[in-house]
């Protein structure tokens, strides 16, 4: 089969190259898909320059796929060949750029009829990361106010529309070229991050000026308090980068909930009911998309040849929106 690889452990970025390995066999628990469509997330790139003690080489990048189950392993119940599914995959294992790959059964998702599989691989990363910051980890409710950072990205523009739909005033952070888009996807508010009045503007948009309930912060600001500053007492700061430092936060000041999410971390960690419950995740973002409640921010098709210099291009932040490569016609 064909697949993007990184060919050996001082592989960086530049060296990503489409390499020809044998179709892999599905272990116990494990599905084999013949992969339609993958979408292309900055951790790709990003994992280039972290390679992990558990990688063979060549090892194939990716992590989203849609596609058709074509083989079942032992000890797999409920799914045969021909279903048609989607999978965020571990990053610890072999990736899903490629013709075939490997998926943990209890963590895939069905894709119902009339839901693309160019849709479907775009939603994984970014949409279950945004899923489990405002629901799992904020429990986000009608008529509270969330400030999301970076909107018109992968994470941020699904955590707007999902908070939309939630019933939720969205204040949202982007450049003004992108304003629109972000509206488009159900902001309330749009603010330019970069304003100097930021923070007294986000304020002003809250109950009694006191602060946001929930704050999707998707760029590490270092210091706590620049964050902090958003939020009301008691309220909720998500962080999908690395944790935001709390050394100079003094105590009884915030009382914030201060959540991680880190999608990656429940395979390294063995968690099976966090990974399982990527399956549930995906199951309703699937029926979102059937239902159009769901935009999949897909801005460019490309091929599976042309990953690497996606991959590039999502490096220098030449990207808005989803990147995803056909890497095969629908079944």
């Amino acid at each position: 089969m064909k697949a993007i690889v990184l060919p050996g452990p001082q592989a960086r970025l530049d060296d990503v190259t489409l390499g020809e390995l044998p179709i892999p066999e599905p272990g116990p628990g494990e599905l084999r898909f013949r992969v339609i469509a993958v979408s292309i997330n900055p951790v790709d790139w990003k994992l280039t320059l972290d390679h992990k003690p558990e990688w063979n080489y060549p090892h194939v990048l990716g992590l989203d796929a849609a596609g058709v189950v074509d083989a079942v392993g032992p000890g797999v119940e409920g799914w045969e060949a021909g279903d048609r599914a989607v999978v965020h995959n571990s990053l610890w294992k072999a990736g899903v750029f490629a013709e075939y790959c490997l998926a943990q059964a209890h963590a895939t998702s069905r894709l119902p009829d009339g839901v693309g599989f160019t849709d479907a691989a775009a939603i994984p990363c970014a949409g279950y990361t945004a899923y489990q910051a405002l629901f799992r980890k904020a429990r986000l409710e009608a008529g509270q106010t969330v400030l999301v950072q970076g909107a018109n990205g992968g994470v941020g523009g699904f955590a707007t529309q999902l908070a939309h739909r939630a019933g939720a005033k969205v204040i949202a952070l982007a450049r003004p070229e992108h304003f629109a888009a972000v509206r488009g996807f159900g902001a309330d508010v749009v603010f330019d991050y970069r304003d100097a009045d930021l923070l007294q503007k986000v304020q002003a948009e809250t109950e009694g000026g006191e602060g946001v309930d929930v704050m999707l912060e998707v760029v590490n600001p270092g210091d706590a308090r620049k964050s902090l500053a958003f939020v009301h007492y008691n309220g909720h700061l998500v962080s999908i980068d690395p944790l935001p430092v709390m050394t100079d936060v003094p105590s009884y000041t915030y009382a914030a909930s201060i959540h991680e999410v880190a999608l990656g971390g429940a395979y390294h960690a063995g968690h099976l009911p966090t990974q399982r419950d990527f399956a549930r995740i995906g199951d309703d973002m699937m029926a979102r998309l059937a239902a159009g409640e769901i935009d999949p921010m897909v801005e460019e098709i490309v091929a599976l040849g042309d990953i690497p210099d996606a991959l590039r291009r999502l490096q220098r932040r030449a990207v808005t929106g989803k990147i995803v490569a056909r890497v095969a016609p629908d079944a």
